[in-house]
């Protein structure tokens, strides 16, 4: 595997500066990248596993030839606005548009087309989508708290991620953990009844609940926030197979 080293350097108002090497692991896999034109082509692609929020501006690209003739080429870089979707194994990321209104950034302005991790595609489409780092940052203290505050940054961007979903002709992407689920799968009941009853390893949707029950029930949907997004997930494909089923 190799290994990219940025460094990040932070000037304070005072002239302190602050410079930081961060090591990024990455490695390229067989692929296919799907070109903004609509042409395709096979190769290799570099994705970011520990930071996954670079996979969706953009990605490094060697093309089959140019790999089997040197399996150290140079790989070519390709962005967000260059892309239709790229494939890597059984994994696929589009081409969605989002404002993420939470969190705008410089790095934003100019385009908010992000190369998302497709979850679900049919009647409910979804996709994750992570935040990136702040532009800046100011902080303080010893290398070992300086250390500890950027790997809780990092793993707050890898927690929180977003799962983004549209149902049949909506425009706007909403957050599938903030949306009323058994609203969205209520034209399958099967699918909604055994959601509600947490038959997908969620935290079962009760009804009508009082505030203390609210903020449990919130607290445990943080807790365990990749068994909610799985279970969310699996009814999407559950919802996308019997209303398709159905008709």
């Amino acid at each position: 595997m190799k290994k990219l080293c940025i460094v990040l350097t932070l000037f304070l108002g005072f002239g302190l500066s602050v410079c930081k090497a961060q090591d990024i692991p990455y490695e390229y896999r067989p692929g296919t990248v799907t070109f903004k034109d609509g042409t395709s082509e096979n190769g290799m692609i570099r994705l970011h596993d520990d930071m996954p929020w670079y996979n969706q501006r953009y990605i490094w690209f060697i093309d089959s030839a140019a790999y089997a003739a040197n399996p150290n080429a140079k790989g070519k870089k390709y962005r967000a606005d260059d892309m239709q979707m790229y494939r890597v194994g059984d994994r696929i990321f589009d081409k969605v548009h989002y404002v993420n209104l939470e969190n705008l950034q410089l790095k934003s302005m100019g385009t908010n087309d992000h190369m998302m991790e497709r979850l679900t595609i049919g009647r409910i489409s979804s996709h994750r989508f992570y935040d990136y780092p702040a532009d800046y940052y100011a902080d303080s203290g010893t290398e070992e708290k300086l250390d500890q505050d950027e790997a809780q940054r990092k793993q707050d961007l890898l927690t929180g991620y977003k799962i983004l979903c549209t149902k049949d002709d909506e425009k706007k992407q909403r957050n599938a953990f903030d949306i009323d689920m058994l609203k969205m799968l209520a034209e399958v009941p099967a699918v909604q009844d055994k959601y509600q009853t947490g038959g997908y390893g969620n935290q079962p949707v009760v009804a009508h609940k009082g505030l203390m029950a609210k903020m449990i029930a919130t607290a445990k949907k943080s807790a365990f926030k990749q068994e909610e997004a799985d279970a969310i997930v699996a009814a999407f494909n559950d919802y996308n197979a019997q209303i398709v089923a159905t008709k």
